[in-house]
């Protein structure tokens, strides 16, 4: 976008302030002029911040709704546009779908822009940063002073509006009563952008450049380019802008709203620059952006907390049970066989298919019950504290109200000799090689449809049979399984290992697989981690969120090269599970250094060779919470 045009756009921002802008547009409750005495359906206005950054804002209002009426609300927050418009005056409400059952069971619900995006207005200088997640504050403020609210808000969203609503209770704002993260990234840096250090860049790519077609930041838009058409076409953008508000001025009010969002920062620049945890530029950091830096004030608060996750969508999982274990809150968490936001049914045991309308609303069941409690009515916030989980392999649902859950075990796995994983320590002996050769190969990944990809496109998650691309690799399986064995939880890998090339800026990958009679080999679960953020801490400096996972900080102070031909022992986490290993399957461990579908290669130049230890002295071992 040329200068002079940029600074036209300026200028109407400041004509355009001194018009009153409450929105006139709304939707009749039914056909005919609507009673004086009710509320509108809609309202799609701007509400003013506290520093005067307006948002747009539609407020959904049951079917005649009177003054008097005391309604609760719903409040979603969001960075993807509230709602749509297109060319030729098409429009695309898609809040009307989620706000529609929400307002039969006498709710209101509120769904805005959040600042810097969409119609709202406001420089977006840092993702899920202070001022954007005061701004939920300042709604729920706002809300309770309707004349239709009773004072109480439910927040909720899914994904980034999620995010933005579990952070939300950090602000300890008593309106808001409850709150249903779905889907939401408990800490963005481990469970989503890098974890263990290790950057998607993969994935990440194209969804940096749908954020500034979203925001039109530096003028980026579908027609920029070919990759920016061909992004547009697959997200329905093409021809779409965000939906204005109502009234006379409320196309000329986006329009120099969005002028506002040409230098927005975005996450994914963020997650580039902030190769470590500790990062900080301006207001923009990994831990403004974390639930894991704000546990004491949302758990003061008390506020209670309903979340879902997926096994397998990224490291949600991995969040809620940060979540279920460092806050007191009450909590009904469930950890299921999602794909991200549940669109899909994920079990890698059994094929993907969409979740049934039956099941869709099985999960919308719970929500409306929960909020009913503490929302609708005034729930004191004492409830139970549960976690729900569901076995891969097995479809069974358990509930506990601790983790680890009773009866855990931590087994220990040896990689041995002939690729074979033991459950004995390996014997010191000179007949046999106690190492293996592991290089890099740029070819090894877990396929385009892997955990990564569904937390940013929603796509379903699919992992094929991994036998040839284990050939490629270093897999250790254990012989047949004499009995059902049930691993439940974290469980870490601990490797001894020695850079031979490349390895100063490397990583390290191990997959926890099952090997059916067959021959098919089933992905279970992963872990990785960049080789310069091998450092552990004590466990005493662990924080609290971190409890389950291995004390490590991924800051930039702890880092350093990996060095070479000097054998390390490094130990990193697998991301959590639940799974049934059936008698006669074997369990196998799959050891790589890349994975391209899903993780930036380290070395940059794929390039990199090691040595896997796994003496007597010196074994490498995989360790797994076995129940039973």
């Amino acid at each position: 976008m040329s200068r002079s045009v940029r600074t036209l756009l300026a200028s109407m921002v400041a004509i355009l302030a001194a018009i009153a802008i409450v929105a006139a547009a709304s939707v009749p409750a039914r056909a005919g002029r609507r009673a004086a005495s009710e509320f509108p359906r809609l309202q799609s206005l701007y509400v003013p911040m506290p520093d005067g950054v307006r948002l747009a804002v539609d407020v959904w209002l049951p079917a005649g709704t009177k003054p008097g009426a005391r309604l609760p609300t719903v409040l979603e927050a969001d960075r993807y546009w509230r709602a749509r418009a297109y060319a030729g005056g098409i429009k695309n409400n898609p809040d009307y779908n989620i706000a529609a059952p929400w307002n039969a069971r006498g709710y209101a619900y509120v769904f805005a822009d959040l600042r810097g995006t969409g119609a709202s207005f406001g420089t977006l200088k840092a993702e899920l940063g202070s001022a954007m997640i005061a701004d939920v504050g300042s709604l729920s403020d706002w809300i309770a002073a309707r004349p239709w609210s009773n004072g109480r808000t439910g927040v909720t969203g899914v994904s980034y509006s999620g995010d933005a609503a579990m952070l939300s209770l950090a602000l300890r704002n008593h309106h808001i009563t409850a709150a249903a993260p779905i889907s939401y990234d408990f800490d963005p840096y481990e469970d989503l952008a890098r974890p263990g250090g290790i950057l998607i860049e993969p994935l990440i790519a194209p969804y940096a450049v749908l954020l500034r077609i979203l925001d039109k930041a530096g003028g980026t838009t579908c027609a920029t380019s070919a990759q920016t058409r061909q992004i547009c076409k697959q997200a329905g953008l093409t021809g779409a802008a965000p939906e204005p508000v109502g009234g006379p001025h409320g196309k000329a009010l986006r329009t120099a709203a969005r002028a506002e969002h040409f230098g927005n920062a975005n996450l994914v620049d963020l997650a580039r620059a902030g190769v470590y945890r500790d990062y900080v530029k301006g207001p923009q950091s990994w831990t403004v952006a974390s639930v894991g830096d704000k546990i004491a004030a949302i758990g003061a608060g008390r506020v209670p907390i309903l979340t879902y996750a997926g096994w397998l969508d990224a490291g949600t999982a991995n969040g809620v049970l940060s979540q279920f274990t460092s806050l007191p809150n009450p909590q009904e968490d469930w950890i299921g066989p999602w794909s991200h936001g549940q669109g899909y049914f994920a079990d890698p045991f059994k094929p993907s298919r969409p979740l049934t309308l039956a099941e869709h609303q099985q999960l919308a069941d719970r929500l409306h019950a929960f909020f009913d409690r503490y929302v609708k009515n005034d729930g004191h916030p004492g409830g139970s504290h549960l976690l729900h989980y569901y076995t891969l392999n097995e479809g069974t649902w358990r509930t506990t109200a601790s983790w680890p859950v009773a009866g855990t075990r931590m087994r220990r796995l040896y990689l041995g000799s002939g690729h074979a994983l033991t459950w004995q320590r390996p014997r010191a002996t000179s007949a046999r090689p106690s190492s293996d050769l592991l290089r890099l190969n740029p070819t090894a990944g877990t396929g385009p449809l892997n955990r990564w990809n569904t937390n940013l496109t929603g796509d379903p998650v699919t992992y094929p049979n991994r036998a040839a691309v284990d050939r490629k690799l270093l897999a250790y399986t254990s012989a047949p399984l004499r009995r059902a064995t049930r691993v439940t939880g974290l469980g870490r890998v601990t490797l001894d290992v020695t850079g031979i090339r490349g390895a100063s800026h490397g990583a390290l990958y191990a997959y926890l697989e099952d090997v059916a009679p067959s021959g098919r080999v089933t992905y279970v679960t992963e872990g990785e981690l960049a080789l310069a953020d091998r450092a552990v801490e004590p466990r005493q400096d662990n924080p609290a969120w971190r409890k389950l996972r291995t004390p490590r900080t991924y800051a930039s102070t702890s880092a350093a090269p990996f060095p070479e031909d000097s054998p390390q022992q490094v130990t990193f986490d697998l991301l959590p599970t639940s799974v049934l290993f059936r008698a006669r399957d074997r369990i196998r461990i799959t050891i790589a250094a890349a994975d391209p579908d899903a993780f930036q290669l380290l070395p940059a130049d794929g390039n990199a060779t090691y040595r896997i230890g796994r003496s007597a002295a010196h074994p490498s071992f995989a360790e797994l919470p076995v129940v039973g």
